[in-house]
């Protein structure tokens, strides 16, 4: 039951990701042409260029999560070729439970840097909470548009909780409670077109 929940779960992860990567990418392809294509004239657009690494580093975490499901992710294969082939298993299933652990601590630690209790101590009152904790999180703002940085932050918290999913349904199909579909991550050209 459980299993089969992360599954869906992961899939549902799967189809925002893949979205959200495709925005990402073609955001970072608006930007920097625009960026060029006016430098060309003598204009120079210092905010695209902050949006644009932003957008970045966004896809990043967007495009590691979703190579962390379809186990395209880089690997050290110098391993897998000296171990036996029967051990590659557990191999993959000890890399999906450290992914799964990496992704819980990171969970916490998110948890730790937002600090969504100390702000509901203080009201929702960003200026009391800062004074409480001295996290500057929520006041942050970006250096060339000063709009809040917090928005961009929230990349963290997602790519943790959907590295969390996709490894915990990596290994529930390692330890043989799943069957692991063609492409569990649908990347492959006839799923996505």
């Amino acid at each position: 039951m459980i299993a089969q929940t992360l599954r869906k779960l992961s899939a549902s992860l799967n189809m925002i990701e893949r979205l959200l990567l495709q925005l990402l990418i073609g955001s970072i392809a608006i930007f920097v042409l625009m960026n060029v294509l006016l430098r060309m004239i003598g204009i120079t657009i210092a905010w695209a260029d902050e949006m644009a690494v932003y957008t970045m580093v966004m896809s990043g975490f967007v495009g590691a999560s979703l190579m962390l499901r379809a186990r395209i992710d880089p690997a050290v294969l110098f391993l897998q070729e000296v171990l036996p082939h029967r051990m590659h298993h557990i191999l993959r299933s000890i890399v999906s439970s450290v992914s799964a652990c990496f992704g819980l601590v990171l969970c916490y630690l998110c948890w730790l840097w937002f600090n969504p209790g100390a702000l509901m101590a203080a009201g929702f009152d960003v200026t009391r909470f800062e004074a409480a904790t001295f996290n500057f999180v929520y006041t942050d703002v970006t250096p060339i548009m000063g709009i809040p940085a917090f928005f961009f932050y929230l990349i963290l918290p997602f790519f943790a909780i959907a590295i969390t999913v996709h490894a915990m349904t990596n290994l529930c199909e390692d330890l043989g409670f799943l069957e692991r579909g063609r492409d569990p991550a649908g990347l492959s050209k006839d799923e996505v077109q």
